[in-house]
């Protein structure tokens, strides 16, 4: 899985890293971004969930951390 730390950078960078990302990814690909700003923690996993893809998220000892799972488009 692919960790991208991300917390230097405000909204919109993160959200860009994770699209370009996405568009080389397959179904179960998998990616945690570890944010800083409000922005981005709100934005990205609204983003990713109206997709259709998983998202989880957790609050650890490394940050605020968004775990995205490639799921396969809906018709």
């Amino acid at each position: 899985m692919l960790c991208l730390d991300l917390q230097k950078h405000n909204c919109p960078y993160p959200l860009l890293e994770s699209k370009l990302w996405l568009k080389q990814a397959k179904v179960g690909d998998q990616i945690q971004l570890l944010l800083g700003d409000s922005g981005s923690r709100s934005d990205i996993p609204k983003y990713f969930r109206r997709l259709g893809h998983g998202v989880s998220i957790e609050q650890g000892a490394r940050g605020f951390c968004v775990t995205i799972t490639v799921h396969p488009l809906k018709d």
